[in-house]
């Protein structure tokens, strides 16, 4: 019998220790992937003999690095695992996806789509190891994406060739160029043809959770969580515009935190809770003519929800927890006004009733137009979403000030 109780604890001892081992070995790989993809980029292009590409390359690296880490010294967030202060953004991710940008941007899908899985994969087990949140995640990608848009460009608009004809000689002229202070084609005012179809906007800036109320398993344990660490919050936005009237567009956006707390009694309890939002929207061009913007439309918000208690903030042994996932139709409604042909200012309200439960969410926001491809913007954003039978948070509301920078195409 104490054989047999003791090949049973070596055996779950084993299970637990080949499965961590597996956990951290998913965290290995993507510390790698962070490191090979930008220095594989660097090496194909210098094999290539692409030194335009290497040096575009670098540029749009170093610059990628310089707002990552200027950003996490400024707003100090803690990471998921209770240990340093530098979790936002990801920078890890962001090395990561500066080399699968310029994969993609300069050589093409060929090489840019294998490229950009191992980027994802190196978000992915940054948060799947506690290292990071997904908006750190989003925040490191849009980054690095954003920085190459404005370096790199696609290898047959580096090289120029043109005819040369000197008397009787005949032959090829071929320019390179690419200074140091300058950004890739890109990055200039594009020409005076440019109709762009789509668009991608980037939003972050500090969130403040204003109230919540989690579901019963925090009630029935009388737990208040005051959240006092640094919230953020990171969106990527995608937008088409079908035609001059009708535009479709897709947003996610995660909220997540970590916080800890007092059970009745004294006892310390930790909670980790997270709402990702996911919005597809409609909206119609009122034309109100030149000086007044307006639109309206339907769209819905596809939002998943979880809350889990934890007795340490190791986060590895759930207590109690739910999660579920949430719809809500929704009708929006933007008004605006052009203060100039590159400024306005516009008011976006959007209401959605699932007959369970309400979400209002608006937005005001300046914008100013650099050309027609580069745009940048800031705001005031609110959220409130209240649904008394949901398992997890029966109400949310928070607020946030962004910055946004888009990019059209």
């Amino acid at each position: 019998m104490k054989l047999k109780t003791s090949l049973i604890s070596a055996a779950i001892l084993s299970a637990f220790s080949t499965n961590a081992l597996a956990e951290e070995t998913y965290v290995q790989i993507g510390d790698y992937t962070q490191i090979l993809l930008p220095l594989g980029g660097l090496g194909v292009s210098l094999a290539k003999g692409d030194t335009a590409g290497s040096w575009q390359l670098t540029k749009s690296f170093a610059t990628t690095m310089i707002f990552t880490h200027g950003i996490k010294f400024a707003v100090d967030k803690r990471r998921p695992n209770f240990t340093t202060n530098n979790s936002f953004p990801s920078g890890h991710t962001a090395a990561a996806f500066s080399g699968a940008s310029f994969f993609q941007t300069r050589y093409g899908s060929a090489w840019g789509v294998p490229a950009y899985a191992l980027a994802a994969y190196t978000g992915w087990s940054r948060v799947h190891g506690d290292k990071h949140y997904w908006d750190d995640v989003i925040a490191g990608a849009s980054i690095a994406t954003l920085s190459n848009l404005f370096f790199v460009n696609p290898i047959d608009e580096d090289i120029k060739v043109s005819p040369m004809v000197d008397g009787d000689a005949k032959g090829l002229q071929i320019s390179l160029s690419n200074g140091f202070f300058e950004g890739g084609t890109r990055s200039k005012k594009p020409p005076t043809t440019f109709d762009p179809k789509f668009k991608f906007d980037f939003l972050l800036g500090p969130t403040r959770l204003k109230s919540n109320d989690i579901g019963s398993f925090a009630s029935e344990q009388n737990i208040e969580f005051g959240q006092e660490d640094t919230l953020t919050t990171a969106a990527a936005r995608w937008t088409w515009f079908a035609s001059d009237q009708h535009s479709f567009s897709y947003l996610t956006q995660p909220y997540e935190a970590r916080d800890q707390g007092k059970v009745e009694g004294g006892g310390d309890v930790y909670a980790q809770y997270q709402v990702w939002d996911n919005l597809v929207n409609w909206q119609y061009d009122l034309q109100l003519g030149k000086q007044w913007i307006g639109k309206a439309g339907l769209g819905l918000l596809i939002q998943y929800a979880q809350a889990s208690l934890y007795p340490d903030s190791s986060f590895s042994k759930e207590l109690e927890g739910d999660e579920e996932w949430l719809f809500y139709p929704l009708a929006n409604a933007t008004f605006g006004y052009n203060f100039t042909p590159k400024m306005n200012l516009a008011f976006t309200g959007e209401y959605g009733n699932n007959g369970d439960g309400e979400v209002l969410m608006t937005d005001l926001g300046i914008n100013y137009a650099l050309n027609k491809r580069w745009d940048i913007g800031g705001g005031y954003n609110y959220y409130k979403r209240d649904q008394d039978n949901a398992k997890t948070f029966r109400k949310i509301e928070f607020d946030s000030i962004y910055l946004r920078l888009g990019y059209a195409f």
